[in-house]
């Protein structure tokens, strides 16, 4: 008690003694701010000081400042030191509530304390209260346009919530504020590479350049969008200035794999030597040596690399399982597997049984790849794509149930990931268990609550066992978690142009999907479709045709353009069109390992052939 005692007045002893040099926590004349100096004197002294009272003592209450009547109120630094000090110490004990009242009460105190106005918005954000962070920066900037930090500090908030263009705008505006400052442009780069503006980016990153010739991030960058545009001479200018301000390997080896992409063969193998005449020990030049020396069919130096490759190595057992992978690559499957064998009987690795397996289902020596691939254990990185491939193998001898088993016994064993489950659900479908398959989505979803693909694919499989409108409304509940899951848009919006309902926001749902996934076939197809269903065949005709291209495969397509070209008087159009519809139906009929689908295809065909049938009689 004694003790405890002692320690409270030690601790208001020294509170009151701070206060008092600083400026006396009752003056009722205003004190001069705190300088700099002051200010960073201050908070390092904060956990010295608050460390000396006890974790369990209430906040002492600091002497508020004072005010006569009719008087406005004046700043008490001494008072608002005394709670910023408080609230440092509560911050570094992660007592976020108690820091953020204590600032506040340093605000009342000084209500302009820098020190204190600077702090709160990263406190909030530690709190994920981004949204209060944000809402201080911004009063903070409307008095103080001028502040880099806070302006960038918004800037990254706007990142971290996903509003880039906002985030764009304090970057322009900080530009703006500072044109010598080059971390604004660099940011904005960034943002827009984020969004898909190449163009923009590389104006952003010349901008840096033309502020700063030493930054090697902006050199980089810029290098790699020329590189994207096979800019090639302009693009090695900008990596090779990179190298010069900050050498990295990495980028060394990035400036190479460029070089091979544009068949600079000879300058590709320089840029490697040079790696290697640095780092013998680099196994990733080593091997991009091998490859260029093998596109320009020089045989035995690549042979030769190889060998040096495995004497060099530290493991040599790593350098066997890539000299197999290349062995691979060169489409010499015997002497990988006999290298694999090899490399197994010397050390249990699981990454060489994995490719061994691989090797022999690929092969069609099943039941070695079964025996391979059993022994990759639960703890190993390959145990699931070794699962995997164990069901293909058991799917390719007939023995679905055998692979039903296997799963679910290594499920019951351990938490493994959705591609798993939706290999399960797949095999259950396939054998005509449609209530089997969709109680294995009910269990997924319990294992992965919220899983997005496990979402996705739970509406594909109760789409396949006709409950449609359960399927519509798991993929709106996927739309509502992600806006731009193109899958999902896809979906909901054929279904209502199927449906010919909400047509207006299917045309929405299905033009976003389209931005996301330019080049599918079945997003272009569903848009075609929805065009249809409005009334404007010309569109649709031109989207159905290019999805056609882009799905040359798929009977709906070509089934859609047919209506089309019928809607809009060309008849024989649609006529041709249906005749390939038909081919293509037949192809997938014969394909299909479901039930389902096949039936599905053989009511399309008898709906076409009696199409068919009633324009040839109208010819007539």
């Amino acid at each position: 008690m004694l003790l405890s005692s002692f320690r409270l007045s030690r601790s208001l002893l020294l509170a009151s003694l701070f206060c008092g040099l600083i400026s006396g926590c009752a003056a009722k004349k205003k004190s001069a701010p705190l300088t700099a100096a002051e200010q960073k004197a201050a908070a390092e002294a904060a956990p010295a000081t608050a460390a000396a009272v006890p974790q369990r003592l209430h906040q002492p209450a600091a002497p508020q400042p004072a005010t006569m009547p009719d008087e406005e109120p004046t700043a008490d630094i001494g008072c608002s030191s005394f709670y910023f000090l408080w609230g440092r110490h509560a911050e570094l004990e992660t007592k976020y509530e108690a820091a953020l009242e204590a600032y506040e009460k340093a605000l009342i105190c000084d209500p302009d304390a820098e020190f204190v106005i600077s702090k709160l918005p990263l406190l909030l954000l530690r709190m994920n209260r981004s949204g209060e962070a944000a809402e201080r920066l911004k009063e903070r900037l409307e008095k103080h346009p001028e502040d880099m930090d806070s302006r960038m500090l918004l800037a990254k908030i706007f990142i971290r919530e996903g509003k880039l263009e906002e985030a764009a705008e304090q970057c322009r505006k900080a530009h703006d504020t500072n044109p010598n400052d080059a971390a604004p442009l660099m940011l904005l780069s960034e943002l827009h590479l984020a969004a898909d503006k190449k163009d923009l980016a590389k104006a952003a990153l010349e901008d840096v350049l033309a502020v700063d010739k030493s930054s090697a991030s902006a050199h980089l960058l810029l290098a790699r969008l020329l590189a994207a545009e096979e800019k090639t001479s302009k693009a090695l200018e900008h990596y090779r200035q990179a190298l010069a301000l900050s050498p990295s390997e990495a980028v060394r080896l990035e400036m190479a794999d460029m070089l091979v992409r544009q068949k600079k063969y000879s300058q590709a193998v320089k840029t490697y030597q040079e790696i290697v005449a640095q780092n013998a020990q680099s196994e990733e030049a080593r091997i991009g040596l091998i490859h260029v020396y093998l596109l320009q069919n020089k045989e035995k130096k690549a042979e030769k690399e190889l060998k040096r490759l495995k004497e060099l190595s530290d493991s040599p057992e790593r350098a066997d399982l890539t000299i197999a992978k290349l062995y691979i690559r060169w489409e010499e499957y015997d002497k990988a597997a006999a290298l694999l064998k090899e490399l197994l009987a010397k050390e249990d690795m699981s990454e060489a049984r994995h490719l061994l397996g691989a090797l022999q289902f690929q092969e069609q020596h099943y039941a070695d790849a079964l025996e391979t691939l059993a022994k990759i254990t639960s703890e190993d990185e390959e145990y699931e794509d070794g699962l995997i491939l164990q069901v293909r193998t058991l799917r390719e001898l007939k023995r679905q149930d055998e692979a039903v088993r296997l799963l679910d016994a290594a499920l019951e064993q351990d938490q493994l990931g959705p591609e798993i489950w939706i290999v399960l659900a797949d095999l259950h479908q396939e054998a005509g268990k449609e209530e089997d398959c969709l109680k294995t989505f009910v269990r997924a979803l319990k294992a992965h609550p919220g899983n997005e693909l496990l979402l996705y694919e739970q509406g594909l499989a109760l789409d396949h066992a006709g409950k449609k409108k359960q399927a519509l409304a798991v993929m709106q509940v996927l739309i509502k978690k992600n806006a731009d899951h193109a899958g999902a848009l896809n979906y909901v919006g054929y279904s209502w142009a199927e449906s010919k309902t909400n047509l207006n926001k299917a045309f929405l749902y299905l033009s976003r999907a389209k931005e996301l996934k330019p080049n599918d076939g079945s997003i272009q197809d569903s848009l075609g479709w929805v065009y249809y269903r409005l009334g404007n065949f010309e569109e649709a005709r031109k989207t159905l045709e290019a999805a056609a291209k882009l799905a040359p495969d798929d009977p709906a397509v070509f089934d859609h353009l047919a209506e089309t070209y019928l809607a809009s008087g060309q008849k024989d159009e649609a006529v041709t069109t249906w005749h390939k519809t038909l081919e293509l139906l037949t192809k997938q009929k014969e394909n299909s390992n479901t039930g389902a689908t096949r039936q599905q295809a053989e009511i399309s065909r008898l709906r076409i052939e009696s199409t068919l049938d009633r324009l040839n009689k109208e010819k007539k």
